[in-house]
């Protein structure tokens, strides 16, 4: 009999039964066995699709969830990272080198910003950015640039960003259009089919629905994910495993939260622009906005659940509006079951500048607000409130 420490690591290998489990397994071993030394040499050269040898490369459950994604907007390979921006950066590194140019919306999330605008200028690799409602500019920027950046619905204005024209003019110009879908989702857009050549989510949004993981995925057909997988495989930012497999427990509920998020969205804008202490409300399904139009081409005349507004008074009254929130939560973050509202200025966007600020439409008082799964009356009544206890406190 071999000792205890030995029996203790290698444990009594089980013969496997009848019974296939209706959820997803989560593989959490980092590295893989080969009894065959030819197959692990083979299967090490070729990294992916040829079995399992280091989890930096490949995991089953990474495997699954990025393959369902694939799947739910259209295209043909997926991969796994493990946050949004991880993805964002790796698609950016894997078609450009020093001295290329990006073409880029303008009104984008904070830290994408700040990557297009000051990081990677560092490496040589600069950005021309264009208003999203421009697409002359966006024709201009094009011009020399090795892909042209959006998002179908803008972070943390929420305006709808013109995605088949967006296509054509990368087309034009013979370069991909890459778009960020996290806050569509592909319940409300599939940019693939307008035209897209590469989808980048936050997982951490909406696909994971629940805020308790943090992953990105890429979406793109082979050419463009072998580069992109190669510096995956050099940089290391890989998506974990649990991160995965809460990915794919939150895709089976995406429909029911997006479109239930969506319609209290709407609601909760609707009663937000009737409000007096609120100077606007930016939401894409309202008859009033300007992005209404593309809208319903794009995202079947829905908004999706997020949503932003003004409060009267600047950044001090939005302070004090925060204190009094009762149900809504102060705090980063959006596409989960919680209903979640940050000040832009001061958390998402804050490396930006005054300047930049203003021409990315972020007023002093705007307000990201994301809609969790509450009831729709009980979230008005709050924001209600705490607009009125607002302004007895300034």
């Amino acid at each position: 009999m071999r000792g205890f420490a030995t029996r203790a690591v290698h444990t009594p290998k089980l013969e496997p039964q009848d019974g296939t489990p209706i959820a997803p397994l989560l593989d959490l071993s980092s590295t893989y066995a080969f009894d065959d030394p030819e197959r692990f040499a083979e299967a090490s050269v070729a990294k992916v699709g040829s079995g399992y040898v280091y989890a930096r490369w490949a995991n089953p459950t990474v495997d699954a969830f990025k393959a369902a994604v694939a799947d739910l907007e259209g295209g043909d390979e997926g991969e796994g990272f493990s946050s949004g921006m991880a993805a964002i950066s790796a698609v950016f590194l894997a078609l450009c080198s020093q001295g290329d140019k990006i073409a880029a919306v303008r009104q984008l999330y904070g830290n994408t910003y700040s990557l297009l605008s000051t990081r990677l200028p560092r490496y040589g690799i600069e950005t021309t950015f264009f208003d999203h409602d421009d697409l002359e500019a966006a024709r201009a920027a094009s011009q020399g640039a090795r892909l042209l950046y959006c998002e179908t619905i803008g972070n943390p204005r929420v305006q709808v960003n013109d995605v088949p024209a967006l296509a054509a003019i990368a087309a034009e110009a013979g370069i991909p259009l890459v778009v960020d879908n996290t806050f569509a989702s592909p319940v409300l857009c599939r940019p693939i089919e307008h035209g897209a050549s590469i989808v980048i989510h936050s997982a951490t949004k909406y696909l994971g629905g629940h805020h308790d993981l943090l992953g990105g995925v890429i979406v793109c057909g082979a050419p463009e994910m072998d580069k992109i997988r190669a510096v995956s495989r050099d940089l290391g930012p890989t998506m974990a495993p649990l991160s995965a497999w809460l990915g794919i427990r939150g895709i089976a509920t995406l429909e029911l939260r997006v479109l239930r998020s969506s319609a209290t969205a709407l609601a909760v804008a609707e009663s937000l622009q009737a409000h007096s202490d609120v100077e606007a409300v930016y939401y894409p399904a309202l008859e009033s906005d300007p992005s209404k139009s593309l809208a319903d081409k794009l995202l079947g005349g829905r908004g999706g659940g997020t949503m932003g507004f003004e409060v009267s008074g600047g950044r001090e009254r939005t302070a004090r509006f925060q204190e009094a929130l009762r149900l809504v939560t102060p705090a980063a973050s959006l596409g989960g079951s919680h209903s979640l509202l940050v000040h832009a200025a001061s958390v998402t966007h804050t490396q930006l500048t005054a300047a930049e600020l203003g021409a990315a439409g972020i007023a002093e008082g705007f307000c990201r607000l994301s809609i969790g799964l509450e009831d729709p009356n009980d979230l008005i009544e709050d924001l209600h409130q705490a607009l009125e206890a607002s302004r007895e406190m300034t």
